[in-house]
């Protein structure tokens, strides 16, 4: 019994297409509402090969503030290079870090609404 992966993470945001594309376009997640059950709220899912990694509630006001008590969420992550290259062409500022000792290179950058997102490359240095 315990823990054996992330299975998914909640946005609430107020710039529900700014999310959309920032997820699709720069982080390869499909848009998938046809999965999304019938809430009472609007929103979406966010899906990585076929799951549901992101669940984004669409609201008007900002009830949690920039990012609540959420610091980074962390996607593992391949093609270190081609990622840089991807986000510097969509115009997304980021910044990465190298631990060659343990073969990981991230890339940190912000989405629309401030969460911290790290992507972990393993295996690539």
């Amino acid at each position: 019994m315990g823990l054996n992966s992330l299975d998914h993470y909640n946005i609430e945001t107020t710039l529900p297409e700014e999310t959309i594309a920032f997820y699709c376009d720069a982080l390869g997640c499909t848009n998938s509402p046809e999965l999304r059950p019938d809430l009472p709220f609007p929103g979406t899912w966010l899906t990585l090969n076929g799951h549901a990694a992101i669940h984004v509630n669409f609201v008007d006001n900002d009830r949690a503030g920039v990012t609540g008590s959420i610091d980074h969420v962390a996607f593992d992550g391949s093609d270190f290079d081609g990622m840089c290259e991807k986000l510097t062409a969509l115009g997304i500022e980021f910044e990465t870090a190298q631990t060659p000792d343990i073969s990981l290179q991230q890339i940190y950058v912000l989405d629309p609404n401030q969460v911290k997102v790290e992507i972990n490359i393993r295996g690539e240095i």
